[in-house]
């Protein structure tokens, strides 16, 4: 179960050029999500409820940012970056480290989500902010 909720998250921040979401996409990951714990829980034959909940944490933890507009995903990522450089990064943000732990409250999870929003701002912020060439 761990395995296919991580899986999940793969796929969502990590699944490479190829995937691109917009903010309607994210009510298809959020039936997606129901269903894989649906195909857990097994109609209650399966796992309980509370044990599927504890080990799906981190998905419900980020599928909000899929459904939230890009202008605030923006603001709060430019503002946890802010809060983690301090001064240093008011005259450029940085490239915010990659933990290995997808969580909504990290920037590197944000940046992600941004990365793949298939949306004109999200592209602009990012060849702005970080010095991409015009055509990617």
């Amino acid at each position: 179960m761990r395995a296919s909720f991580d899986g999940f998250l793969l796929v969502l921040l990590a699944g490479g050029p190829s995937r691109a979401f917009t903010i309607q996409d994210s009510e298809v990951m959020e039936e997606d999500f129901k269903s894989m714990k649906d195909l857990f829980c097994a109609n209650g034959d399966g796992l309980a409820m509370d044990l599927i909940d504890k080990f799906s944490t981190t998905v419900r933890g980020v599928l909000p940012l899929f459904s939230t507009d890009t202008e605030s995903l923006i603001d709060r990522f430019k503002g946890m970056t802010l809060e983690a450089y301090g001064s240093s990064a008011k005259s450029r943000l940085p490239l915010p480290p990659t933990s290995g732990q997808w969580n909504g409250m990290d920037p590197n999870t944000l940046l992600r989500v941004l990365c793949y929003r298939n949306d004109e701002s999200a592209t602009r912020f990012l060849k702005k902010t970080y010095n991409l060439p015009k055509k990617l």
